[in-house]
C-alpha cells in the first residue's frame, strides 16, 4: 500500500523570507488589523478547512463511505457489463442502473487497483476488495467535518508578510485542495507565516446563490449561515422548477395523504408522465388518469393535479414544503384544514416481483386474459416465447410481439397483437404482480392475465430416467440407438422438442446436442435427454448407458506405463513394449487373442502399420502412447485397444549435467563452507585444474596436490576426491553425489555426510 500527501507553497516561502534581508526596498504598509489576519487553529481557519475538505459523499453510490472519495476514472463490472466512471455525471447515470439491484448485495465488482482520497486529500492506493472494505468499516466522520453547501469562487489570494509586516509575496489559490493544504501548513511551527486574505471574496451556495464578503467576520458569518442551511432539512428544499419536474418524472411514487390531525387518510400509486398525464392506482386495483403541472408562485413551487374523480383527494394545488433524495412533501388547504401529501420514490412501482421475474414467468406457461376491451370468448391463451414472439390460442395461428420494459413511470408489458386482439396493443403498466397473476393498466383500461401451466407441463409426465444395455465392442464401447430406444417408444400426445447431451450442464443450457443419436458409441456412463415444451419450459432426464462383454478372451490384459531414466537427457531411450502389458488374475489368454502394437490409435483400430520391433523400440516423443490392439483369433473384428505409456524421467536430482559441473568447478576458486554443519574446512581453497584431474587444495600454511574426477550415474553426477592427505581435509576423500547445483554453489552428499562448496571469482 502506498500513501502520498500533497503539500503546496510553504517551502517556497522560506526562500522569499530569506530574500527580505537583502532587499533594497520593501513595501511599507500599515500593520494589518490583527482581526483580519488568517491565524492557524482559529474557528475561521477550521471553517474554511471544512468548506475546502474533499467531499466524500458524492460517490457513496459506489463506496458507501463519507470518509473518502474514489479517484476517477473508476471501472466496475455489473454482471456481463463493464462501466467506466469518468465524471460525476457518470455517477448520477449509474443510480438508474443500480436501482434494478436495490435488493441485492455485492452485485458489482471494482477493477483494482484504485485510489481513494480522504477528506484531507491524503491518497491511498487500494489493491483489492478486502483493503477497501477495511477502510469503509473504519470510517468515522463527524457531521461538521465537511461543509458541502458552500464553495469558494476561485481564484482567491493571500498576502504574505515578514516580521516587519512588509508584503513579501502574494499567493494565488485556484482550487479547494490547494487552499486546504495552504491552511493546514499555516500551523506548522517550522513554516509559520503571517498572512491575510485579500478581499473581496465570493462564495457560492448549493442553490446557486452567491454572496460577496469583505472581512474575516463576514466570511465567518457566510460559512456559518451555509452550514446551518445544510443541517436544516426540515425547513428548506434546495431545488428549482426544472429539478422538481425531473424528480417527479424519475420513477413512480407511493403517495400518502394525511389530514390536519396527522392521520393517514389514503395511500395511492402515482406515475407522472412527460406528456402531462398522471396515472393513479388505488386499492382495490382501480386505475384513473388525470393531468399534472408544476408552477412557480410567490409562496414557492406548486404541483397542480386535476381531472381525477375516484381519487379526488389527489386533486388540487400542492405547495412544496420539503424534499430529499427519495421523498417530496406537499401541502394544500381545504375546508377541513391542511392536507399533507408525501410522495415516496418507488422505482419498482411497488410490485412484488421485478422485471426479470415477470419476463421469466411469462415464458413459463400459457396465460388466459380478461378485459372489457374484448368479449369473454376472446380470452387467449397468450403464449410468450424467447425473442419477443407471442402467439394466441391453442392452435397458435396468430403471432405478435411482446416486451417487458422498465421506464420512468413503472414496469410495462408492451403488446403488439394482430387480428381481433389488436385492441390490446398498448404499453400496459403492470400494477399488480404475482407468480401466476398480472394486473395491467393502460389509460382507463385494465387487463388481467392468469397463468395456466397444465397444458405445457403435462408433457413431462411422458418421460422418466431410462436404462440402455448393449454389448461392448472396440475399446469397451457399445453402439446405442438413442432415438429408437427412447423417443421412438414414447407415445406422448403433447408437443415437445427432444435433444440428447453428453453433460448435464449442456442439457440444461440446451447446447452441444448429440448429432448421431441412432449410432452413438460410448463406454458405460450417462447421457442426458432434454425435453422442451412449446413454451420453452424443459426438464432433463438421465439415460444410463450400460455395457456388457459379449465375447470371450478379451478383457484379460491391461496396459501399463513404462518409466525409464533418460540417461543422456536427450529424450530418447529403448523400451521393451512387452513390459507394458499385464495379464490379469483368473484370465487365460493362451492362444485366444492376437496382439499387435501401433503408434497411432487409428492404426490400432484399423489394424494397419504394426510395429516390427517390440523388444527394442525407441520412443519418438516424451511422453508417448503406444496403442495395443487385442483381437480374437477366432473373430478379428472383435477387438479392444489398450494404451501403453512410455515415460522418460530426468534422473539427475541436481538438474546439472556432468559437463556443467566440470565447467563450474574449473572456473574459480572454491571453499568448503559447510561440512556436516561445521565451517572448520572453510580456510581450505580448492583450485580445480582444467584438462587434468589435479586439484590443488591449499591454505596460507599448507598445499596438497590431490585428484578429482566427475562421472554420471543413474542417481546423478558424482564428484570423486582421492589422494587427499592432510589434517581434517582428508575427510572429503570419496565419492560425492551432486544433489543441488548452481553456478556458484554445489551441495554434495556422501551417505549421511553433507559437503557444501561455494566459489569466489575475485
Amino acid at each position: 500500500m502506498k500513501t502520498k500527501t500533497k503539500h503546496f507553497f510553504i517551502y517556497a516561502f522560506f526562500a522569499l523570507l530569506a530574500l527580505t534581508a537583502c532587499q533594497d526596498e520593501t513595501i511599507d504598509i500599515n500593520s494589518p488589523d490583527e482581526q483580519e489576519m488568517i491565524q492557524p487553529n482559529t474557528a475561521l481557519v477550521t471553517s474554511m478547512g471544512n468548506v475546502t475538505a474533499n467531499y466524500g459523499d458524492y460517490d457513496n453510490v459506489l463506496d458507501e463511505s463519507s470518509c473518502f472519495s474514489l479517484e476517477l476514472p473508476v471501472t466496475i463490472i455489473v454482471g456481463d457489463v463493464t462501466f467506466v466512471i469518468e465524471t460525476i455525471d457518470d455517477l448520477e447515470a449509474l443510480e438508474d442502473v443500480f436501482a434494478q439491484y436495490e435488493n441485492e448485495d455485492d452485485f458489482f465488482d471494482f477493477v483494482f487497483p484504485l485510489t481513494i482520497i480522504f477528506n484531507d486529500y491524503t491518497e491511498v492506493v487500494i489493491e483489492n476488495q478486502e483493503q477497501l472494505q477495511n477502510f469503509i468499516e473504519d470510517c468515522e466522520i463527524e457531521d461538521d467535518e465537511v461543509i458541502e453547501c458552500v464553495d469558494f469562487v476561485y481564484p482567491i489570494s493571500f498576502s504574505v508578510f515578514n516580521a516587519d509586516f512588509n508584503i513579501v509575496d502574494t499567493i494565488t489559490i485556484t482550487n479547494d485542495e490547494a487552499l486546504y493544504n495552504f491552511l493546514e501548513d499555516l500551523g506548522d511551527d517550522d513554516n509559520a507565516l503571517i498572512v491575510s486574505l485579500n478581499y473581496p471574496v465570493t462564495l457560492v451556495y448549493a442553490n446557486g446563490d452567491t454572496v460577496e464578503v469583505n472581512s474575516n467576520q463576514e466570511l465567518s458569518d457566510a460559512i456559518e449561515a451555509a452550514e446551518a442551511d445544510c443541517d436544516d432539512d426540515d425547513e428548506d428544499c434546495d431545488i428549482n422548477l426544472e429539478g422538481l419536474e425531473n424528480a417527479l418524472l424519475e420513477c413512480g411514487f407511493e403517495a400518502e395523504f394525511y389530514n390536519d390531525g396527522g392521520e393517514l387518510e389514503d395511500t395511492l400509486q402515482l406515475h407522472f408522465d412527460e406528456s402531462g398525464s398522471v396515472t393513479v392506482t388505488g386499492d382495490p386495483t382501480v386505475v384513473e388518469t388525470g393531468e399534472w403541472n408544476v408552477i412557480e408562485t410567490d409562496l414557492g413551487y406548486k404541483l397542480v393535479i386535476e381531472g381525477l374523480e375516484t381519487f379526488g383527494i389527489a386533486n388540487g394545488l400542492w405547495l412544496l414544503k420539503d424534499c430529499d433524495d427519495d421523498q417530496l412533501e406537499f401541502e394544500k388547504e381545504t375546508e377541513n384544514g391542511i392536507i399533507t401529501m408525501k410522495l415516496n420514490l418507488d422505482c419498482e412501482g411497488n410490485l412484488d416481483c421485478n422485471a426479470q421475474e415477470i419476463a421469466l414467468n411469462l415464458k413459463e406457461c400459457a396465460w388466459w386474459l380478461s378485459t372489457d376491451l374484448l368479449s369473454p370468448n376472446y380470452n387467449g391463451p397468450l403464449n410468450f416465447y424467447e425473442g419477443g414472439v407471442i402467439t394466441i390460442g391453442n392452435n397458435e395461428e396468430l403471432t405478435g410481439t411482446w416486451e417487458v420494459l422498465v421506464g420512468n413511470t413503472g414496469t410495462f408489458l408492451i403488446l403488439d397483437l394482430p387480428g381481433d386482439y389488436e385492441v390490446l396493443s398498448f404499453d400496459w403498466r403492470i400494477v399488480e404482480c404475482d407468480d401466476d397473476r398480472l394486473v395491467l393498466a393502460a389509460d382507463d383500461n385494465e387487463l388481467v392475465l392468469e397463468q395456466d401451466c397444465e397444458t405445457f407441463d403435462q408433457v413431462f409426465e411422458c418421460f422418466g430416467d431410462f436404462e440402455l444395455l448393449e454389448c461392448s465392442g472396440p475399446n469397451y464401447e457399445a453402439e446405442f440407438n438413442l432415438s429408437a430406444d427412447t423417443i421412438g417408444l414414447i407415445d406422448c400426445q403433447y408437443a415437445f422438442e427432444p435433444s440428447f447431451h453428453e453433460t448435464l450442464a449442456d442439457a440444461e443450457a440446451g447446447i452441444n446436442a448429440i448429432v448421431e443419436t441412432e449410432s452413438y458409441w460410448s463406454v458405460a456412463g450417462e447421457v442426458y435427454l432434454r425435453i422442451q415444451a412449446e413454451n420453452g419450459n424443459f426438464e432433463v432426464f438421465t439415460i444410463y448407458l450400460n455395457t456388457e462383454d459379449c465375447s470371450e478372451g478379451l478383457g484379460c490384459l491391461e496396459g501399463l506405463d513404462i518409466v525409464k531414466c533418460d540417461e543422456n537427457n536427450d529424450g530418447f531411450e529403448t523400451f521393451n513394449l512387452y513390459e507394458g502389458l499385464n495379464e490379469l488374475e483368473n484370465c487365460e489368454v493362451n492362444d485366444t487373442v492376437n496382439v499387435t502394437y501401433h503408434e497411432t490409435l487409428a492404426d490400432a483400430q484399423n489394424n494397419t502399420n504394426p510395429l516390427p520391433e517390440v523388444t527394442a523400440y525407441t520412443n519418438i516423443s516424451n511422453p508417448q502412447t503406444i496403442y495395443v490392439r487385442v483381437e480374437l483369433l477366432s473373430n478379428p473384428s472383435v477387438f479392444e485397444v489398450l494404451e501403453i505409456g512410455l515415460i522418460l524421467e530426468d534422473c539427475n536430482p541436481s538438474g546439472c549435467s556432468e559437463e556443467e559441473v566440470d565447467g563450474f568447478l574449473v572456473e574459480c576458486i572454491w571453499n568448503a563452507v559447510n561440512y556436516n554443519g561445521s565451517d572448520n574446512l572453510l580456510n581450505w581453497n580448492f583450485d580445480f585444474e582444467p584438462n587434468s584431474q589435479n586439484v590443488v587444495i591449499y591454505t596460507n600454511e599448507s598445499t596438497i596436490d590431490a585428484t578429482w574426477t566427475t562421472s554420471q550415474s543413474e542417481d546423478g553426477v558424482i564428484v570423486t576426491f582421492s589422494n587427499v592427505s592432510g589434517a581434517n581435509i582428508q575427510a572429503i576423500t570419496g565419492e560425492w553425489l551432486v544433489v543441488e547445483c548452481e553456478e556458484d554453489r554445489l551441495q554434495l552428499h556422501r551417505g549421511d555426510d553433507i559437503l557444501v562448496l561455494e566459489r569466489t571469482c575475485e
